[in-house]
């Protein structure tokens, strides 16, 4: 797999760890009442899902990044 694929992988990954939270909490709320999902929502997951998102967002953007500069270096 190249850089480029490598890094949009993990951009689309933390896509997903970004609106994870919101739909396990929506669907373990589901049929319940609305303070069941702020409750859910208020835990510390939201924290955790926030930092792993923003590692992996970075290392993707790192990897298109290179994948680019390199690139670029070969057409030179």
């Amino acid at each position: 797999m190249s850089r480029r694929g490598v890094g949009a992988a993990f951009c689309f990954l933390a896509t997903f760890l970004y609106i994870l939270p919101n739909l396990l909490a929506a669907i373990i709320s589901s049929g319940s009442a609305i303070q069941t999902y702020t409750f859910l929502l208020d835990k510390n997951i939201v924290q955790q899902f926030t930092e792993i998102t923003v590692i992996t967002l970075i290392i993707g953007i790192i990897y298109l990044l290179w994948a680019e500069i390199s690139e670029f270096r070969k057409k030179k």
